[in-house]
């Protein structure tokens, strides 16, 4: 069984996707008590991301690139190591992103959006067009209280938000878990979305490349 899927474009504005899947992962070397398909969502979220774009990076490549310095020393990106939680904190991926920038891996550009949870409405085309053009974007997903809709996860939970479907303004995500393997042909309202983010976190992590693709014949 394959590790990722190829999601092809469709008439409604599908981008291609390589969507890597979590659960087909375990243990990476130099990471000790840390496991991809326990806590690697956004190692996986990551990799979708950039190899969509058109970088070859699998979640193990993030992962390392994330939490081991250049000698191969762990880092500390965990959200709370203390009580043995080892979901990976977004400061983590900031980090990430500008390494793999500096290092000459990706040339890639990278926008935080954060929401007013009051007035979400206020960034929605901007993050409509952002997405239909030619960013991708990392979120959270999580319970943040009683009423989590759980659409994606049962817990915190990161995923990309690839594309956006022309006919319906909704968008398409690539959820590493096995729940997205159900929700690769869906999409999802901008309500949606937002009811189900962790608010806690940088919302919309958008990611485009610097270069321009070329269309595979």
């Amino acid at each position: 069984m394959n590790k990722y899927e190829i999601i092809e474009p469709n008439e409604f504005g599908r981008k291609r996707t390589i969507r890597y899947k979590q659960y087909m992962y375990g243990d990476v070397q130099g990471i000790h008590n840390w496991r991809i398909d326990n806590q690697g969502c956004g190692p996986a979220t990551i990799a979708t991301i950039l190899s969509s774009l058109g970088y070859n990076q699998t979640p193990e490549d993030i992962a390392k690139r994330m939490l081991l310095d250049e000698y191969g020393n762990q880092i500390d990106f965990y959200n709370d190591l203390a009580n043995n939680r080892k979901g990976t904190r977004d400061i983590g991926y900031i980090y990430l992103l500008n390494r793999l920038i500096e290092e000459q891996i990706c040339d890639i550009n990278y926008v935080l959006i954060k929401l007013s949870y009051e007035h979400p409405e206020l960034k929605k085309e901007q993050i409509l067009d952002m997405i239909m053009n030619e960013y991708m974007a990392m979120v959270c997903v999580g319970p943040w209280n009683n009423n989590y809709p759980k659409t994606f996860s049962n817990g915190g939970h990161y995923i990309a938000i690839t594309s956006v479907n022309s006919s319906n303004n909704e968008f398409y995500v690539a959820n590493p878990n096995k729940l997205g393997d159900t929700q690769v042909d869906k999409t999802f309202s901008y309500d949606t979305i937002v009811s189900n983010m962790y608010t806690n976190s940088f919302d919309f992590l958008m990611i485009k490349n610097n270069k321009t693709l070329k269309k595979k014949i």
